[in-house]
């Protein structure tokens, strides 16, 4: 990004850290009862929103761009839904300034950070900004993290700050599998920037060189992905752009299976969501997601993200047991849901706290 692409887009993010949202609607949706906490989330990181959005039901979200005016009236918004407790979904760094802001309340507001990102951080960035997380609660300007991957909460909690393990997942169970585009089998690939090495699509795309009729529908490609779909003809139709977030759902339905085998997640919401809308999805064997399902974990997760020939085992395994695999995480879910209840209660110091799960007859 050129700097002047940088210096407008800061600007845009400090005019309008809302991005247009109707304050008075909002805080009239939200604040008819109390919300038991409010989170706040950056809309354009597209996994944490998800995650965000599907375990909080009062989210705002906020772009990375506060000053401390702009903080200052997004803390009288919050404070006027009367909650007594915040969560921001990470903490990019212009929150401070609400953080600030929030701590000069009338009445005691009790901040919560969730964490998205794991030990295998691939930025400096990443962990400076969890270091000075570590200070934050130390300070107790905030009152704890809640880790999204497995076992980091317990590393923290030998460092006496406070921290638990978050699970995530999407409230919705299908009806059965769902129905896909004619032909194929039609493959849904999310490609990822290619600077993040631990989410890149090749492996996944050869595989797909195994799979007779596929057609593969990669989101977010760059001119490398189209370089290697090329080289390796594969019927491939690549768009450049993700799929806008409102079209997700839809996107993934149409699929015969989707594909996220990655080299390192927390807990990621893309297998969820397909898997919510009746499509099975492979992902890598890097989070929590199916360890107590022998059959899932055996369908689903494969053992070694980085082997086109294993991925494509997968592949062929879940096409032919596509059914099963959708009957069994009918199974699943409602039990998964409960103990993302029983996390985020412990982690809010609100046991017993019920979020609704609309299961699908």
């Amino acid at each position: 990004m050129s700097a002047l692409r940088r210096f407008l887009e800061k600007r845009r993010r400090m005019a309008d850290p809302l991005r247009g949202l109707d304050e008075q609607q909002w805080l009239a949706r939200h604040a008819k009862q109390t919300p038991w906490a409010v989170a706040v989330v950056e809309p354009e990181w597209r996994g944490v929103y998800s995650s965000t959005v599907n375990l909080f039901p009062t989210c705002l979200p906020v772009l990375d761009g506060l000053t401390k005016r702009s903080a200052a009236r997004i803390a009288e918004l919050i404070v006027a839904t009367g909650t007594s407790r915040v969560v921001f979904a990470e903490i990019p760094p212009t929150y401070l300034h609400l953080l600030d802001a929030l701590a000069q309340a009338p009445r005691k507001i009790d901040v919560y950070v969730t964490w998205y990102n794991s030990f295998m951080m691939s930025s400096a960035r990443s962990w400076t900004r969890l270091k000075e997380l570590k200070q934050l609660v130390a300070e107790k300007r905030v009152r704890k993290i809640g880790f999204a991957k497995s076992g980091m909460a317990e590393v923290f909690r030998r460092q006496n700050i406070p921290a638990s393990l978050v699970l995530h997942g999407v409230p919705k169970v299908p009806v059965g599998p769902s129905v896909p585009l004619a032909g194929g089998p039609h493959l849904g690939v999310a490609a990822v920037n290619l600077a993040i090495w631990r989410k890149l699509p090749f492996a996944m795309l050869a595989a797909t060189t195994e799979i007779p009729g596929a057609v593969v529908h990669v989101a977010g490609g760059s001119e490398q992905v189209e370089d290697f779909a090329r080289e390796l003809q594969i019927d491939a139709r690549i768009r450049r752009q993700p799929v806008p977030q409102a079209e997700i759902a839809a996107h993934l339905a149409s699929m015969h299976l989707n594909l996220y085998v990655t080299l390192s997640e927390c807990c990621p919401m893309l297998p969820l969501e397909s898997l919510a809308e009746g499509t099975p999805c492979l992902l890598g064997p890097n989070s929590h997601l199916f360890d107590d399902s022998a059959f899932l974990h055996s369908r689903l997760v494969v053992e070694y993200p980085e082997r086109n020939e294993i991925i494509a085992h997968y592949i062929r395994q879940a096409l032919a047991e596509r059914d099963d695999i959708v009957a069994a995480y009918r199974r699943w879910a409602p039990k998964y849901w409960q103990r993302v209840q029983e996390s985020l209660g412990d982690f809010l110091d609100m046991p017993g706290v019920a979020l609704d799960m609309p299961i699908a007859a």
